[in-house]
């Protein structure tokens, strides 16, 4: 026994075999959009702007203060990623954090990256550059001649469960180093860098790949001027972007 529909009439019809029934409707036959089973999950980088507040980090022969230009490259490099990662600030605005929460917000978003922004500052007005840290025990070279040791790049002289967390992450701390370092080479007006291993005490206790930038001597008067156009922090911004895509297409 069945039961039709006129072929012009938008009603539904059925048809029954047995004591089995089909039913078929003229509205499932049309094409829905199919929606993904998963959204595609965004890379999560913390980015970290160095000082804050009280801490107003080195200051420059003009008097500008790392705490300002952190966050505004720490600002600058978010709104490359924004479109492609999710980006978290440990800080927003001139405010202090102290250092194991910044370490610990990293740990607590589950983040794939953690780059802490900073400046260089030393005694002699000559010195300059970029250094990329990566977390070591023993240090490197910890402090070049003439560095401020009162400068905060705060680091550590013992072993702890906590720096062994970071211990896990060098290998591809490093590998990140290198890939930011090339690409902020290709855009920055700062030709001298470095890549040092220093038991930086914001590197170690994150649970991921994690690097420390000090982004020219904000105490050098020509990259102090540097470090305050704006169209100087958007190409290290690009290298910093360049870089971290070429971390995740290697780490695919």
């Amino acid at each position: 026994m069945s039961a039709g529909y006129h072929p012009f009439s938008m009603k539904p019809y059925c048809l029954l075999i047995g004591l089995g029934i089909i039913l078929i409707c003229s509205q499932a036959l049309q094409a829905t959009p199919k929606k993904p089973i998963f959204a595609q999950k965004k890379n999560t980088i913390v980015l970290d702007p160095g000082h804050g507040g009280h801490d107003a980090g080195a200051s420059g022969p003009q008097g500008t203060f790392e705490k300002s230009v952190t966050l505004e490259l720490a600002r600058t490099v978010a709104a490359e990623l924004e479109n492609t990662y999710r980006v978290i600030l440990t800080r927003t605005d001139d405010y202090f954090i102290d250092i194991p929460t910044r370490t610990s917000m990293a740990n607590h978003e589950k983040a794939d990256l953690f780059i802490s922004i900073h400046a260089g500052g030393s005694f002699l007005h000559q010195a300059r550059g970029i250094t990329f840290y990566f977390f070591n025990e023993i240090s490197e070279s910890v402090l070049t001649p003439g560095t401020d040791s009162s400068k905060p790049l705060e680091t550590i002289d013992h072993q702890s469960d906590w720096s062994d967390i970071q211990n896990r992450h060098q290998t591809s701390s490093k590998i990140l180093a290198k890939l930011l370092q090339n690409r902020i080479n290709e855009q920055s007006l700062f030709k001298k860098s470095e890549i040092l291993g220093a038991p930086i005490k914001v590197l170690e206790g994150a649970d991921m790949p994690a690097v420390c930038l000090e982004i020219g001597y904000i105490t050098n008067p020509d990259e102090e001027k540097a470090l305050q156009d704006i169209s100087v922090l958007s190409n290290i911004a690009q290298g910093i972007r360049n870089g971290i895509d070429d971390f995740f297409e290697k780490n695919r």
